[in-house]
This record gives structure tokens, C-alpha cells and sequence, in this order.
């Protein structure tokens, strides 16, 4: 007979691309997978995987005994978790996928009193800009702004947050303070850009929407960058209210245009299974939820 959790091992690293990174997402030596995965192939008698230096390709043999095993495999695990959904006490892996600038938002503390709370519980946080399939990558939960997510998807939404023009009083007192939108244009502006050139900013204000064409020649892939430069008085930037709060309490940053807010955008926790929604990753994003409102409400 087969054993399942050699079947399981091969699945997981099809579903990496990797031996090294099956091992990563399972806590196990690579070699300890690979030597499991190479009794598996004995005990089919054929080669499922061809080893090179660059990469992992599954034999033809390989392909078909995938396509016929991971929706069981997961069926399984599936059927572990909730299992383990019924112990009295949340227990468990959690993997979370994030965005990089996650945490320029939302405090570590919050992770640290969550671990303290439910000591069965642990966390990996995997931070990518790419937007992972949750499903291939193994992830139980991520946090996503809604416009980035496909109508179907399992959602929960945790926060609306609006974003706001703000700088460094330093810039304002060298470049003045602008008292209409079109004057942004002529002020250095801190943008979220891959490439130079102009930016159109979409803003809401006493007249109803509202866009200006802005420029700048401080660009940044996430928010923190910007967040500094604009601290350091290198511009005047649009950030996210909840990133700014605790600079613009502090007097590192004070609003500019305050008549003015972006449209609101929508944070949410993502689910890959609608079928089933992990106990443990339900407690995280309620947790997640209270602190988010109470910090809105500060």
C-alpha cells in the first residue's frame, strides 16, 4: 500500500516548484522530502520528477499522478484542519499572506499579543507584492485592498480607509502651503510610481470629484518610503489616514488641502476555501478587525 504522506510530500513540492521551498512552507529538511519522495517513486516503479540544478519537471507519469491526487490530498487535509477546528482550545499553523508594507501599518505588537493569547497558534507571514494564488501557495488567509481582488473571491472587510495630502512643516514653510489642487502642480510630490513622469491624483472635495496631474522626483513601489521622504520635507504626499495619524499627532506631518480625501478604499481578509474557513484564521481576522476600529476610532 502507499503511504499517503509520501503522496502528500510530492504534492506539496509540485505545488512550490521546489524541494527547498516544500521544506520551508513544512518545517522539514529538503533532503528529508526528497528521500520520501524517492520511496514513493520506488514503490510506483517510475520516475515522477526530474531533478536538475535549475529547476523541478514532473514526468508524464509524474503530471498524471498529480492531476489524480492533490484534490484528494487536499481533500484530506481539509478534513485534518477541521478536526483540529473541534479541539477546545485554538491550535495550529496559521500562513498569512501580506503585502510589503503591511506592517508599516498595523503594529507587531498586535502579532505579539495575539501569540500570547493563543498559545496554539503559530504564524507565518509571507510577504510578497505579487499577490500569491492563495490556493498553490498553501496560504490560509491574506490581506488585500478589495480593488485588487477577483468578484469572486471569499472576502470580509475589516476597514475603509481614505487617503489624505500631507508634509513636513519644514516644506511648507520653504515652499509655502497650497491653498487650491492645481497649485500641486507646481510643488514637489511624493509618488507611488514606476516610472517618472506625471501622476494624476483623484481627490474628492467641496465641489464633488477632482483630479490634478502632479509631479515628483521622489518615487516609491509602497508607503513607507513615501511616508519618510515625506517626513524629511521632501514633498507633499498622499497617504493612507491610518499611516499618517500617529506623524501628523506627533507634528511630523500636518494636512495639506484637508477639504480633500480620496475615494475610500476597502481592506480586506481573503479566504482561498469558501467550503471552509480555517477556526484559527477566523480568530486572527476578528482580532485583526477590533484593533483596526479602534484605531479609527482614537
Amino acid at each position: 500500500m502507499l503511504d499517503l504522506n509520501e503522496i502528500y510530500f510530492f504534492v506539496e513540492v509540485v505545488r512550490a516548484g521546489s524541494f527547498a521551498e516544500a521544506a520551508r512552507r513544512l518545517g522539514m529538511p529538503a533532503t528529508t522530502i526528497s528521500r520520501r519522495v524517492q520511496q514513493l517513486e520506488g514503490e510506483l516503479k517510475s520516475r515522477l520528477i526530474l531533478r536538475t540544478t535549475r529547476k523541478l519537471t514532473l514526468t508524464a507519469v509524474g503530471q498524471a499522478f498529480y492531476e489524480q491526487c492533490a484534490q484528494n490530498i487536499e481533500g484530506l487535509v481539509l478534513a485534518g484542519q477541521q478536526a483540529a477546528d473541534t479541539h477546545p482550545e485554538p491550535v495550529g499553523p496559521l500562513r498569512v499572506s501580506l503585502a510589503p508594507d503591511f506592517f508599516e501599518v498595523v503594529p507587531i505588537s498586535w502579532v505579539t499579543d495575539f501569540l500570547a493569547l493563543y498559545p496554539g497558534i503559530s504564524l507565518e507571514f509571507v510577504v510578497d507584492n505579487a499577490y500569491l494564488d492563495l490556493i498553490s501557495s498553501g496560504v490560509d488567509l491574506a490581506f488585500r485592498a478589495e480593488f485588487l481582488l477577483d468578484e469572486n473571491a471569499t472576502r470580509r472587510v475589516l476597514a475603509s480607509v481614505r487617503w489624505r495630502l500631507v508634509a513636513a512643516p519644514k516644506y511648507l514653510e520653504s515652499r509655502g502651503t497650497p491653498t487650491c489642487l492645481d497649485e500641486l502642480s507646481q510643488h514637489d510630490c511624493l509618488l507611488f510610481a514606476r516610472n517618472s513622469g506625471p501622476v494624476t491624483w483623484h481627490l474628492n472635495g467641496p465641489g464633488g470629484r477632482a483630479e490634478v496631474q502632479v509631479h515628483g522626483r521622489f518615487l516609491a513601489s509602497t508607503s513607507n518610503p513615501v511616508r519618510q521622504a515625506a517626513i524629511e520635507g521632501l514633498g507633499i504626499a498622499l497617504l493612507a489616514e491610518l499611516h499618517v495619524k500617529p506623524d501628523i499627532e506627533a507634528g511630523r506631518l500636518v494636512g495639506v488641502l484637508d477639504q480633500y480625501r480620496s475615494d475610500e478604499t476597502r481592506f480586506c481578509a481573503v479566504f482561498p476555501n469558501h467550503r471552509h474557513i480555517r477556526r484559527i484564521a477566523t480568530i486572527f481576522v476578528e482580532y485583526v478587525q477590533g484593533k483596526l476600529v479602534a484605531m479609527q476610532e482614537k
